[in-house]
């Protein structure tokens, strides 16, 4: 029984008219407060705010996809794009005063530069050595970004700007984060048309072929080095672009973007969520930003001393990796025997 709902949730989930209905839901929770229909906000600066931290972690579980789902990469250092991405950003607009929309796509292209050597240790290695290598990769750039005066060191950089389409994002909306919502869900919904028509084309065969038997592609004509620098790259952009909204909706940045608890953070969604799976890398965002918050909750209203998501973090990755190692979407485990 659980398997054809799952096949109907899917199905569900990749049609358009399915999909456009999801994106009139979250506008509509999104503005609905702009409407003055009642006295009181019906969803407050909290609810929007965790809203936009999922659909910014969907584009990053979306973007860790092309190396962890597409190509079978396991990666623990896809935070360092994220963070780099950011600082990017940050530095452009603060320091040399570029255009928000020039500082945005700057930093995506510094990510994907930087997604290059990074890449390149998937071209001889694999399993946990890549995890090993990629995430000392990403420690290596949160250190530099604590040493470096012009990053700001261990505090980051405080007070950037909002970004403006001729009015500042800040002033768009009753609480000020209805226009960045609707840029990560442009931003989201954009990378998932790409994936989904990345599929069935002739880089996603290749990507596929690679996955499964990396030497029988070989023998086929197919350029495993080439496409896994692809996948890489293509993952840094994403993720460049996605910590670029991140830090000027924080109106800050700093080395913790860039931490390897992040990283891993990133890889659970995927894994949760479900390997090569668009929906999967939704709900696998969505479900490890809520949760967090509402155990919070929890914690304060049961007065525990604890942290009751340190706890259930470790147990609910031992309960999918028994149960379900592809992901509650996915169609495979991303870990092999």
């Amino acid at each position: 029984m659980a398997k054809p709902t799952l096949q109907l949730v899917q199905g569900l989930t990749h049609k358009p008219a399915t999909a456009v209905i999801l994106i009139a839901v979250l506008l509509g929770f999104t503005f609905v407060d702009s409407l003055d229909l009642t006295e009181e906000y019906l969803f407050g600066a909290y609810a929007k705010h965790i809203l936009f931290i999922s659909l910014i972690y969907s584009v990053v579980t979306l973007s860790l996809n092309f190396v962890t789902g597409y190509v079978g990469q396991t990666s623990l250092g896809h935070a360092a794009f994220f963070g780099l991405g950011g600082y990017v950003s940050a530095l452009t607009t603060s320091l040399w005063h570029l255009p928000y929309g020039v500082a945005f796509l700057l930093s995506g292209l510094a990510a994907a530069l930087v997604g290059l050597p990074l890449g390149a240790p998937a071209l001889r290695i694999k399993g946990p050595f890549l995890v090993v290598v990629t995430y000392g990769c990403g420690e290596v750039f949160k250190f530099i970004a604590i040493n470096l005066d012009i990053t700001g060191g261990p505090a980051g950089l405080p007070g950037l700007v909002s970004p403006t389409l001729g009015i500042a994002f800040n002033d768009i909306g009753v609480t000020g984060k209805e226009a960045f919502i609707v840029a990560a869900l442009i931003l989201a919904m954009l990378l998932a048309f790409i994936m989904h028509r990345l599929e069935d084309s002739r880089v996603g065969h290749a990507f596929a072929a690679i996955r499964q038997d990396e030497i029988a592609a070989s023998s086929m004509g197919i350029n495993p080095a080439y496409y896994k620098l692809m996948a890489f790259v293509f993952g840094a952009f994403f993720a460049g672009l996605a910590g670029s909204l991140f830090v000027h909706y924080m109106s800050f940045v700093s080395p913790d973007m860039l931490s390897s608890n992040e990283s891993i953070m990133m890889l659970t969604m995927v894994v949760v969520g479900g390997a090569r799976s668009i929906p999967g890398a939704f709900l696998g965002a969505f479900l490890l930003t809520i949760t967090p918050e509402f155990l919070r909750f929890v914690k304060d209203v049961l007065g525990l001393s604890y942290d009751p998501w340190l706890v259930l973090f470790g147990l609910l990755l031992v309960v999918m990796m028994r149960v379900k190692p592809q992901g509650l979407l996915g169609a495979e485990t991303i870990f092999r025997r």
